[in-house]
């Protein structure tokens, strides 16, 4: 099997240790993306953040070259800065060049415009 087939009782397993093995066997070349995908990633969500424009082109280009190394390919991309979103190099044209005013991951809902994450309770 080629696929981490979600569903089975040993996939979440597998998804972090194929990310764990990608950053021990190629993170030295993408020290930026290495370390995100150390600490700021669950199962197939990374939220992440850098300090400036320029670091956050830096950390996009190697985090898309970490993962096509490791044979996997971006499908969604969103970002509070358009300049980050203009030629994204992620699969299925899941990326707007808008700013949306509320994106899911984690099951949080984050505002990019504003830069919050919310939650709400049923």
């Amino acid at each position: 099997m080629s696929r981490v087939v979600y569903g089975t009782t040993c996939a979440p397993y597998l998804a972090q240790r194929v990310l764990k093995q990608l950053v021990m066997d190629d993170g030295h070349n993408y020290p930026l993306s290495a370390s995100a995908v150390s600490s700021d990633m669950y199962m197939d969500d990374l939220l992440t953040c850098a300090a400036d424009i320029y670091s956050a082109k830096q950390l996009k280009e190697q985090l898309i070259a970490l993962f096509r190394g490791g044979g996997m390919q971006w499908h969604k991309w969103s970002s509070n800065c358009k300049e980050l979103l203009a030629n994204s190099e992620v699969s299925d044209g899941d990326v707007s060049l808008t700013i949306p005013n509320e994106t899911k991951a984690l099951g949080l809902l984050w505002r990019p415009q504003k830069d919050s994450s919310i939650f709400g309770v049923c």
